[in-house]
């Protein structure tokens, strides 16, 4: 081999490292590159172009040279060469959306990985590795039990592999598992945060590190975080631009069209959508198509009135439907047809878009996203109904779609819907003057989105809830004066919970200040008072009896706390409830309660998590002893910390 070969593979391998990935694989397309190489050179320099079609998304162009590679393979009787071509062509075949064609090599590669001979441990174990990861990484396009079988192992044990794209790979396959399939977002943000930091020390990472900005992006936006998700987006877009990546430049311009008109920025949105479908028109079809941004821009002109650029749009899917008729492309017919009869002023379009969108909502089909989009434009247009006619059967009608939509919401993991459902269901309790109800539904949606670290949201649920509490009286007299619809819908709120739902705009989080602490309590499972902690010592209640304060705690703990509420306002106090088996805390405070929930909360794990607290607790509790502060020096030093030294 000549010297300049050597040399223009040695370039192509340093374009590459450097992020130059189209410069690179020209040289590496060049085939009289590779005369005169020995085998282990050779499969290095076919390896760099694999990956490099892998990044570049060229689906046909890796399943073209995998199988290049794997008849090489078969030709010299070098398994280890066959089993490197069939991983590109399976990698090459889910790229380009044929993920049944990909199943259909799972027995083959693994009969050629276990035979393998005369090479290394460490070798048979980073090509189990990389099939693995294939594996999972079409486990995610349908058969998901596939993703924690093929990677548990894997991350359980990454600290022994090399820095390598596999293990990158191998976190951010999980991470959107954990997202999509299991809604863990916070073990779902560690797996990005670990694959981010991994990608930083491999070689050829510029793919990596930009691919863990479109996961950060999609991360925040799932929580309601638009600003942030904003923020990881554009920066995946320049690192993409600048190595050319035009197919996650097309799924970065989609989630930028996304993001801003969620954020009501609409001609940005389109600006970005309509780049999108520019850029698609000279890309294979794969996980993108044409039609679901032509749906998306649809959508967003329709919510924000432009009837005309609608029209083109819904045109031209039209169109395509004419030419595909296939189960999705019908869906999203289907649905902005619905979308663009229902802002219509003829009544006859309204009724045939709530007759199309029940026709979507009975769709057996794996697009899920129309469905729960399908069930909300329906309960608005019940709504609508319901404004008008005042009619106890619509209503019927529209708590029987909302629990349809909490159901599916629930079941695709869609807990943002899920809990702005919650909140519907609260303002549509207070309609109808069921004060109980919407408290309850308002402690649901909290827990939830508590849960599912949105944080946005729950600030949001936290400060509703506190206004009905104050209000509370208010609603009670209204009810007696008989206050007509218009009116309570103006008051509940019921219709802003409805637009922003159909429009899934960016979340509004009130300003909440921090709590003002009054006093803590710890009791027992029969109520008695087992340790107290007063943080203003010239508080006290009516008249100063500490007696006559808990009974009427007590009171409302046993009214309100065991119908599954966990707070109460009295006078000018919010008390706070939280239970651990077999106590209950109690916090007293004055102000919002959003930072005295997670006050309690951090006070309620650092107890669980210290054993000497905990078995204190429970001695003195068998004795009917109370506890002063001085009896556990350790439990004063957390309640000093967290209620009037921590910033949560």
């Amino acid at each position: 081999m000549s010297h300049p070969e050597l040399n223009q593979l040695t370039l192509a391998e340093e374009l590459f490292d450097t992020g130059k990935l189209i410069e690179a694989l020209d040289i590496l397309n060049d085939e009289s590159h590779f005369e005169g190489l020995n085998l282990q050179q050779k499969s290095y320099f076919q390896f760099l172009e694999g990956l490099i079609l892998f990044y570049l998304n060229k689906g046909e162009d890796l399943i073209n040279l995998g199988d290049t590679i794997y008849k090489e393979g078969q030709k010299c009787n070098d398994n280890l060469q066959s089993c490197d071509g069939l991983i590109f062509i399976i990698t090459g075949l889910v790229i380009s959306g044929k993920f049944e064609e990909a199943f259909n090599f799972f027995e083959e590669i693994d009969s050629v990985i276990n035979s393998l001979s005369n090479v290394s441990k460490e070798i048979i174990t980073q090509r189990k590795a990389r099939l693995s990861v294939a594996k999972a990484f079409i486990g995610l396009r349908g058969k998901v039990d596939l993703v924690e079988s093929s990677l548990t192992w894997i991350l359980d044990s990454q600290e022994k592999f090399d820095k390598s794209y596999e293990i990158v790979w191998a976190n951010l396959i999980m991470a959107s598992y954990l997202l999509r399939v299991k809604s863990n977002f916070d073990l779902c943000r560690e797996h990005i945060k670990k694959a981010l930091s991994l990608a930083k020390e491999i070689k050829f990472n510029h793919h990596w590190i930009a691919t863990c900005q479109i996961y950060l992006g999609v991360y925040y936006w799932a929580i309601g975080e638009m600003e942030k998700s904003l923020k990881y987006n554009l920066k995946g877009l320049e690192l993409f631009k600048k190595i050319k990546s035009n197919f996650n430049i097309v799924i970065l311009l989609n989630n930028l069209g996304g993001l801003y008109g969620d954020m009501g920025k609409y001609e940005l949105a389109v600006e970005h959508l309509e780049e999108s479908i520019n850029l698609l028109e000279q890309l294979p079809q794969g996980f993108i198509s044409i039609e679901g941004v032509i749906v998306s821009l649809i959508t967003l002109a329709v919510e924000h009135g432009d009837n005309e650029r609608a029209q083109k749009y819904f045109h031209r899917l039209e169109d395509i439907y004419n030419q595909k008729k296939g189960d999705g492309i019908e869906l999203d017919y289907k649905f902005t047809k619905a979308l663009i009869l229902k802002t219509s002023s003829r009544i006859r379009d309204k009724i045939k878009a709530e007759e199309l969108f029940k026709e979507i909502v009975k769709t057996e089909t794996t697009v899920f996203d129309a469905i729960i989009k399908a069930h909300i434009h329906l309960c608005d247009i019940l709504l609508m109904e319901y404004r008008i006619d005042n009619d106890s059967e619509i209503l019927a009608e529209l708590n029987y779609y909302i629990a349809k939509l909490l159901t599916i919401a629930k079941k695709q993991h869609s807990y943002l819907v899920f809990c702005e459902t919650f909140i519907l269901q609260a303002k549509l309790a207070l309609l109808n003057f069921d004060i109980k109800s919407a408290r309850l539904f308002f402690t649901q949606a909290q827990k939830i989105a508590e849960s599912y670290s949105m944080k946005r949201l729950a600030m949001k649920i936290s400060f509703e809830h506190d206004e009905l509490l104050r209000q509370t009286k208010m609603w009670e007299n209204l009810k007696i004066s008989e206050v007509s619809l218009s009116e309570r819908l103006e008051l509940t709120g019921l219709n802003k919970q409805m637009e922003n739902m159909v429009k899934r705009g960016i979340i509004e989080v009130p300003e909440i200040s921090k709590e003002d602490p009054v006093m803590l309590l710890i009791l027992t499972e029969g109520g008695n008072l087992l340790f107290s902690k007063k943080f203003k010592e010239d508080f006290s209640f009516e008249d100063d009896i500490l007696g006559g304060f808990l009974t009427t705690v007590n009171y409302i703990i046993s009214e309100v706390f065991s119908e599954g509420l966990d707070r109460a306002v009295f006078g000018q106090y919010t008390l706070l409830m939280m239970a651990f088996e077999p106590f209950l805390i109690c916090y007293i405070f004055k102000g919002h309660s959003y930072f005295a929930y997670h006050k309690i909360k951090n006070f309620l794990d650092s107890v669980k998590n210290d054993s000497v607290i905990l078995q204190s607790l429970q001695n003195f509790s068998q004795k009917s002893k109370s506890i002063q502060i001085n009896d556990i020096p350790s439990l004063e030093s957390i309640v000093t910390e967290i209620f009037t030294k921590k910033n949560i």
